[in-house]
C-alpha cells in the first residue's frame, strides 16, 4: 500500500511539473529564428505517424504544447488586466477625439474660406450691378433731356411755320388777291373798250360770283 501511494504521488508530481512546464512554455516569447507559419508540404506526416500521434498521452501534449501566433500573445500580454483595457480604450478615444477635432477645424477653415470668397464675389457683383444701374439711369436722363429738347425745338419750329404761313396767307388774301382782281378788271375793261362791248348786268354778276369766293377765303 505504501509503495502504491508513493508511486501515485510521484506520478501526480510529474504530471504537475509537466503542466507547469507547458504553461511556462505557452507564455514564453517565441524564438525569432523559428518560423511559426512555415508550410513544408513534403514533410507532412504519413498515416502511421498520424495514428501514432493520436495514441500519444496528454502528458506528452502538455510537455510540447502548440505555440500560439505572435498577435495573440501580444494581445494577452498587453490586455492582461481591465486597467490595461481601459487605458487602451481611453487612448483610442483620445486619438479619435483629436482626429475629429482636426477634421472639425479643417472643415471650419474651409467653410470660412469659402464664405469669405462668396462674400467677396457677392460684393463685387453688387458693386458692378449698382454701377450698371447708375450708368443706365444717367443714360436715361440724357435721353429724356434730349427728347424734351427736341420736342421743344419741334414745337417752336411748328409755331414759327404756322405763324409764317398765317402771315403769308393773310398778306396774299389782303394784298395780292385785290391787286390781281384790279388788274383783271382793268384788262377786262380794256378788252371791252377795244371791242366796244357794252357792260351788261350779267357780266357784272358773273364778275361778282367769281370774286366772292376769293373775298370769303381772305376773310
Amino acid at each position: 500500500m505504501r509503495k502504491r501511494a508513493a508511486s501515485a504521488t510521484a506520478a501526480a508530481k510529474s504530471v504537475a511539473k509537466g503542466k507547469s512546464k507547458g504553461h511556462d512554455a505557452f507564455f514564453t516569447s517565441p524564438d525569432p529564428s523559428s518560423k511559426p507559419y512555415h508550410f513544408d508540404l513534403p514533410s507532412f506526416p504519413t498515416t502511421t505517424a498520424v495514428s501514432s500521434s493520436l495514441n500519444t498521452t496528454p502528458a506528452s501534449y502538455l510537455r510540447h504544447p502548440p505555440s500560439p501566433p505572435p498577435s495573440a500573445k501580444a494581445k494577452t500580454t498587453t490586455l492582461a488586466t481591465i486597467s490595461d483595457l481601459k487605458a487602451l480604450a481611453s487612448s483610442r478615444i483620445d486619438s479619435l477625439k483629436r482626429h475629429l477635432d482636426l477634421c472639425h477645424s479643417d472643415i471650419l477653415k474651409d467653410f470660412d474660406a469659402s464664405n469669405t470668397r462668396l462674400s467677396k464675389r457677392f460684393k463685387i457683383q453688387t458693386k458692378a450691378c449698382l454701377q450698371l444701374t447708375e450708368e443706365a439711369e444717367n443714360d436715361y436722363k440724357k435721353i429724356a433731356d434730349k427728347i424734351s429738347e427736341h420736342t421743344e425745338i419741334i414745337k417752336a419750329s411748328y409755331a414759327e411755320v404756322t405763324s409764317e404761313a398765317h402771315s403769308t396767307a393773310s398778306r396774299v388774301c389782303k394784298v395780292s388777291i385785290p391787286e390781281l382782281m384790279q388788274s383783271m378788271e382793268k384788262a377786262i375793261e380794256g378788252l371791252r373798250s377795244r371791242y366796244k362791248i357794252p357792260a351788261t348786268p350779267s357780266c357784272i354778276l358773273n364778275r361778282w360770283m367769281v370774286c366772292k369766293p376769293l373775298y370769303d377765303s381772305c376773310e
